[in-house]
């Protein structure tokens, strides 16, 4: 998993609350809601957490369009998180694109990247992201309390079962007999899976893998020839975060090499530490969905089929409070948890965080020089997340007041958009602050577009990127009123 995904990562809950102590402790009510709610999951393929994680986040965003971007509390969340993570920004940016939503959303973002540019404070969570981590809180409350009732447990034993992400997700709170029968459930399913189904098993599903995809494609060649300095130089003549778009390159040149080695059947790929993760598993699926993606996917599976073998050994040697006592119990079990939580190494996510934290240190160590200097003034520059991250000094202070500016100006063309939004003002000709909220995703993060520069009105291929309709709505096709309740 890359470092910058651990970030937005939710924090697992505690075992309390989480619904294991079954049906038979809780009431008729909500033992009629669980089976309810459960049985139909287990009537459609896939893993039944992901559909019920999934249709949350649709539920949110559907809500999100239609009433809560207005939500005091929801425009709180947007500004304290600086908009939505990387992942959700496409999805709103695919949904809504341009417009007075999008005008709002980027109003909350940007006024939490002013501010968080200039101090240290913490950011907060994506507010689409919170609604997902309830949702998946949710689904997993109705799996394990579902699981003891023996006609939802029959139906689930003839189902294929959770996949491999939402099993890891339930190690912290299930109890050792239910990690036992759901974990030999998902290794029958891995050792009968083929395509597409085995690769939402190992790496549940992924609805923004395709979005990334897109955007990966369109991520620039970087500078080939000239110096470091001049090749950095060059490289910020781009209009992009320099330190985004080396790990954006760096991540599709792995994944390219990957397919092409795998084509070539370079014996050495079968002998590379560590696995894919569920993100990276996704990707090297959409760029070769034969080749590559059976070298990673089957690499995979034979790795975690023999980890959840050794879990399920662990389990069955972990010893019962009758016989060593609760603490024996509760240290073995924990061990054997640990075991299986542990993060394997991600190539891909090893070559964009090397490459990421190298390019870091060069725009660091190069800001002293006029040249890098007088290059940086005039370009995208860092965007916050990553000015964020300079140790204090000058190279920090300038990164930052640079960043902060451009957050200054982009805000103006926010504010400026939804002005001519308003019937008042319906005379007057869009102008280049049409593309502001485009160019503000990007300055706060600039992993939205993979790393590499946000589209422009002009740009054909890039609007056919951002809407399921294939383009970006006109200002004409926005009929709504300004902030200000002119029109």
């Amino acid at each position: 998993m890359d470092t910058d995904d651990r970030e937005t990562r939710q924090s697992t809950p505690s075992r309390a609350g989480t619904g294991v102590a079954g049906t038979a402790g809780i009431g008729h009510g909500e033992v009629q809601r669980v089976l309810s709610e459960l049985e139909p999951l287990l009537t459609e393929p896939g893993c039944p957490v992901c559909r019920y994680v999934a249709e949350t986040e649709r539920s949110f965003f559907s809500w999100f369009e239609i009433e809560s971007y207005t939500s005091v509390e929801v425009q709180r969340q947007l500004r304290a998180a600086m908009g939505m993570c990387p992942a959700h920004a496409r999805r709103l940016i695919d949904g809504v694109g341009e417009g007075h939503i999008m005008t709002v959303v980027m109003r909350e973002a940007l006024a939490g990247a002013r501010s968080a540019v200039r101090e240290d404070s913490q950011i907060g969570l994506c507010a689409a992201c919170v609604a997902v981590a309830s949702g998946s809180n949710r689904a997993r409350t109705l799996l394990l309390d579902g699981l003891q009732d023996p006609s939802l447990a029959r139906r689930y034993r003839q189902h294929a079962g959770i996949c491999l992400v939402h099993l890891l997700d339930v190690v912290p709170v299930a109890p050792a007999s239910t990690l036992k029968q759901l974990t030999e459930h998902l290794l029958g399913s891995l050792n009968e899976g083929a395509g597409a189904a085995l690769i939402g098993l190992l790496a549940g599903s992924d609805a923004d893998a395709s979005r990334r995809g897109a955007w990966r494609e369109r991520l620039p060649e970087p500078p080939a020839v000239g110096s470091t300095v001049e090749r950095l130089a060059d490289r910020l003549q781009i209009d992009a975060c320099p330190v985004c778009l080396a790990a954006g390159v760096a991540g599709r040149d792995y994944l390219r090499w990957f397919v092409a080695s795998s084509a070539e059947g370079e014996p050495s790929l079968s002998n590379d530490p560590g696995e894919f993760c569920a993100k990276h598993l996704h990707d090297v699926a959409l760029a070769d969905p034969a080749v590559g993606s059976n070298q990673a996917v089957g690499h995979k599976r034979a790795a975690r089929v023999a980890q959840l073998e050794l879990f399920l050994a662990r389990l069955a040697a972990t010893p019962t409070p009758s016989r060593r006592g609760r603490r024996a119990t509760s240290d073995a079990l924990d061990d054997a948890r640990r075991n299986i939580l542990a993060s394997p190494y991600c190539a891909v996510c090893h070559a964009r965080e090397g490459i990421q934290r190298a390019q870091h240190e060069l725009v660091a160590a190069s800001l002293g020089l006029a040249v890098v200097r007088e290059r940086y003034e005039r370009s995208h520059g860092l965007c916050v997340r990553h000015a964020r991250q300079f140790a204090d000094g000058p190279a920090a202070r300038f990164a930052r007041e640079h960043a902060g500016a451009r957050l200054a100006v982009i805000s103006w063309e926010v504010q400026e958009t939804a002005r001519k939004y308003a019937c008042a003002y319906r005379h007057e000709a869009e102008g280049p602050e049409r593309d502001g909220w485009l160019r503000g995703l990007a300055q706060i993060d600039g992993r939205v577009f993979d790393g590499g520069p946000p589209p422009i009105a002009g740009d054909e291929a890039g609007s056919a990127l951002m809407t399921g309709r294939g383009r970006v709505a006109s200002r004409d096709e926005t009929k709504v009123s300004s902030d200000d309740g002119s029109g």
